[in-house]
């Protein structure tokens, strides 16, 4: 664990012992950083993990502040889907809800996308524009079918360190978690198999699925187990 890793566990420990009270303005990154004998980079880099935990919220020319905590809403019962393979339907209802989305006047709750004023996303805008700069060829070509074979070796060495054994050759880069699951489906499945899916399940894989000629079998999930 590094300093500044181990400098935010210290800190959320104490957040969520009461210690640092909501909404009480946390010590400067100066006192901080002499208080543990570290750098003030270390203190600035403890303090932006605890921002991206959103344990706490930075406020312009005050410091960091512990964050309101909000009511948690009530633990759903667990599912109770028909045990048995089923074709998928309720495909309108689907494409109402896809057409609902360029509907101006609906706030689109389902969608998990990041607040791009954020302060935290600074440094993630910084460094993409760092690299538009300098790699403008780069980033406007055509990469390997794979994917980018610097990223793929690095992602083996992450693997490697938690103990799974791959070369850069055995990783391919995909356009997200979607087109993962359609490759890995793709390859396992052919029209009329059976495929477990928990319920509820994201519309998306059902849709890929639906695409595909699939049945699926639904398995209960339960929000505590």
């Amino acid at each position: 664990m590094t300093r500044y890793q181990h400098l935010a566990t210290l800190l959320a420990e104490r957040i969520e012992q009461g210690l640092y009270r909501h909404g009480e303005k946390l010590p400067s990154v100066r006192s901080l950083s002499q208080e543990h004998g570290v750098s003030i980079s270390t203190v600035q880099q403890a303090y932006q993990t605890l921002e991206t935990m959103r344990l706490i919220t930075p406020q312009p020319r005050s410091g960091y502040f512990v964050a309101q905590r909000k009511a948690q809403p009530p633990v759903p019962p667990m599912t109770r889907p028909v045990q048995r393979p089923v074709e998928i339907t309720q495909w309108d209802q689907v494409l109402d809800m896809l057409v609902a989305h360029s509907d101006s006047s609906i706030v689109p709750l389902s969608k998990s996308t990041p607040d791009v004023e954020t302060p935290s996303l600074k440094p993630l805008w910084r460094e993409l524009s760092r690299v538009v700069q300098h790699n403008l060829q780069t980033v406007l070509g055509y990469d390997l079918l794979a994917g980018q074979r610097v990223l793929r070796e690095q992602i083996a060495r992450l693997m490697l360190d938690s103990g799974s054994v791959v070369t850069a050759d055995d990783i391919i880069i995909t356009s997200g978690c979607h087109n993962s699951m359609s490759l890995a489906l793709m390859a396992v499945c052919k029209p009329g198999d059976i495929v477990a899916v928990e319920s509820p399940c994201y519309y998306g894989s059902m849709q890929m699925l639906r695409g595909m000629g699939v049945k699926v079998i639904e398995i209960p999930t339960d929000p505590e187990t």
